[in-house]
């Protein structure tokens, strides 16, 4: 969601939510953020809490409360053969440094904002497995998926959803070959299961441009695209942002 603060001389706002920094950018004489919620926020109450400090030196504060609704979210149930659920010590290892990798981005943040309204889907195929969706496999409930899987043929071209800098690209053995786009000031972009990388590590990226290919690499049965974004360190729907930036963008799911 976008959060407004307008006011006459205003030159700073910053927003607090649970001692976490949330940044606001000045924009057309207003100040604005994204506000995302983590997909397994527990429903209540949370509070946001606003400072700002005018021109002529005058700080202020405000308290706004927000409200996270309870969303049940779909399941599926799995049966796969044993051999392909199973998954050795030394995997095991390497599936933990590659996450503690993953944890190292999101606990960063750049100061800078890279990106500009609007975002846009990295390809045009329909959703072929929801955000948020419980997986059962073999009777043992997995992690939410924490992205949406785009249909997409092997090959398909995929475009940087927005400005920004590379500052993933590796082979994981979920993900299989993977990007991750820091768009500035705690919003990021993934991208995984690609053919093949069409950029480098730490280059800049513009909206639009291609930065890879469809693919079937790591954990997955078929081709299609993992598509993620993390906003503040939280998991939220990439076509909640596409919204909120003004592109109001929905992919038909081809389940049925």
């Amino acid at each position: 969601m976008e959060i407004q603060v307008s006011g006459e001389g205003l030159q700073t706002v910053k927003g607090f939510l649970r001692r976490q920094e949330i940044p606001f950018f000045a924009e057309r004489g207003r100040f604005f953020t994204l506000l995302g919620v983590d997909l397994e926020e527990k429903a209540g109450a949370l509070e946001l809490l606003i400072r700002g400090r005018a021109r002529n030196g005058e700080r202020g504060e405000k308290a706004v409360a927000l409200g996270v609704k309870e969303k049940t979210f779909p399941q599926e149930k799995l049966s796969v053969p044993a051999s392909f659920d199973r998954i050795d010590e030394a995997t095991q290892r390497r599936i933990e440094r590659e996450q503690q990798q993953l944890n190292r981005i999101w606990a960063t943040s750049s100061l800078q904002r890279w990106w500009e309204s609007p975002f846009l889907a990295p390809v045009s195929g329909g959703v072929t497995a929801p955000f948020g969706l419980r997986r059962v496999v073999n009777g043992l409930p997995r992690s939410p998926h924490g992205g949406v899987d785009l249909k997409a043929s092997l090959g398909t071209e995929i475009l940087a959803a927005n400005h920004g800098q590379v500052v993933l690209r590796e082979e994981f053995f979920f993900g299989g070959k993977s990007i991750v786009i820091d768009h500035g000031s705690g919003l990021y972009t993934m991208y995984f299961h690609l053919d093949e990388f069409h950029v480098g590590k730490d280059t800049q990226v513009r909206r639009g441009e291609l930065i890879g290919r469809v693919g079937m690499t790591g954990r997955v049965t078929g081709p299609h695209l993992h598509w993620g974004v993390r906003l503040n360190g939280a998991r939220v729907d990439p076509f909640e942002l596409l919204e909120a930036t003004g592109r109001e963008q929905k992919a038909e799911s081809s389940r049925q």
